[in-house]
């Protein structure tokens, strides 16, 4: 209680002690209160101090209560009001002044309880984020002739970003990337139901018809949840370095040749979760030595904000064909990452070191250790 006046403050003191306790010296501003009421000499002297305590208490919301005549009130400083949360004009009236603490003192209440569910919240996310980064991918395939790099950032503690890489049988290399509607818990929820379902399809089927599989069997969950998935899903196969794909709406992936040349990824088809039932359509692609591939989320072109970040623009900021982490860190510098980004950040580069790999070699690599090379030449002989 910080009252200048000290008659009042004795008989407001003398009162509220009956229903509360009251702290009446000033030097008290320090200990724990749960309301302020002050008169505007007292607030006049210490509003830096009343201001700094209740900063010191945030998010948990620390009222203060003005006590004061009519003309105090209506000529009461910008910078006072700014500290105070209620007033209450003389003479003072005991019901009224009950009411008002009451309220003030359960406005605290309420704000001490959202602050800690608000903490509960943010812990249950933190959480959350931990086990999404724990879904994806850590340890690198085995790859003679290719270098893989992928980096997710969300743009909260979880988002709707992924990329995924698993190996379904020896020698094939199945490869994807997403991006669900929406940001932080809801798009993250979908893309692990995504994730999962398409691991499960792409175990033994080609890229086209995983994506139909998903499609059908999620397109009850994506009609009542009124959401979609766009999707690069791709399966390599290591020993010819032909990369079948498809583009599920997604429109973010092309490949740099050795000679600099850019090509688009066509074609394309709906999105995951899109009520349109036109067949998925596979691309192909056959790496060269020094041709990259990068995929990745509309979040990297959209967080840059000098300039437009197209296929050809991002291809030249690539740099010289590297390791596939550099030049991931290459195109990551031109977005503008960190407190303010607003979308969700996926990228996928795969490039391909060696050389093209003579017609003998594939071969070989398809026969695998158990074959001779007699078996292979016998392969490799025109029909007689």
């Amino acid at each position: 209680m910080l009252l200048d006046h000290k008659q009042n403050r004795e008989l407001l003191a003398q009162y509220l002690a009956a229903h509360y306790q009251v702290l009446p010296e000033e030097h008290q501003l320090l200990e724990p209160f749960d309301l302020c009421v002050v008169d505007p000499p007292a607030l006049e002297r210490l509003h830096e101090q009343v201001r700094a305590r209740k900063a010191s208490e945030q998010p948990v919301f620390l009222p203060v209560l003005l006590v004061a005549s009519h003309h105090a009130v209506s000529v009461a400083t910008h910078h006072l009001w700014e500290i105070v949360d209620e007033s209450i004009a003389a003479p003072i009236h005991k019901t009224e002044l009950q009411a008002r603490v009451e309220i003030l003192l359960h406005a605290r209440q309420l704000s001490r309880e959202n602050a800690s569910l608000l903490g509960q919240l943010e812990t249950e996310l933190a959480r959350a984020g931990e086990v999404q980064t724990q879904l994806l991918p850590r340890e690198l395939p085995a790859l003679e002739d290719f270098d893989l790099a992928a980096r997710c950032l969300p743009a909260r503690q979880v988002g709707g970003d992924f990329y995924d890489w698993e190996v379904p049988r020896p020698g094939i290399l199945s490869l994807t990337l997403g991006d669900s509607m929406g940001k932080g818990m809801p798009a993250a929820l979908l893309t692990a139901t995504i994730r999962a379902a398409l691991r499960t399809a792409a175990c033994k089927n080609p890229p086209a018809m995983a994506l139909e599989l998903v499609r059908s069997a999620l397109q009850e969950d994506f009609l009542r949840s009124s959401s979609f998935v766009t999707l690069f899903h791709s399966q390599l196969e290591l020993s010819t370095r032909r990369l079948s794909f498809v583009d599920a709406g997604h429109g973010h992936a092309f490949v740099r040749r050795a000679n600099g040349t850019v090509e688009k990824l066509l074609p394309r088809g709906p999105a995951l979760g899109i009520p349109i039932r036109k067949p998925y359509q596979e691309g192909i692609l056959t790496f060269q030595g020094g041709d990259t591939l990068v995929v990745y989320s509309d979040g990297l072109v959209e967080t840059a904000s000098n300039f437009v970040l197209d296929h050809e623009t991002l291809a030249e900021k690539l740099g010289p064909p590297r390791s596939a982490d550099a030049m991931l860190d290459r195109l990551l510098s031109l977005a503008e990452v960190g407190a303010e980004q607003i979308d969700d950040i996926a990228l996928l580069v795969l490039h391909c070191r060696a050389a093209v790999v003579p017609a003998r070699e594939q071969l070989r690599r398809k026969a695998g250790p158990e074959q001779t090379t007699f078996e292979v030449v016998e392969q490799l002989a025109p029909a007689r």
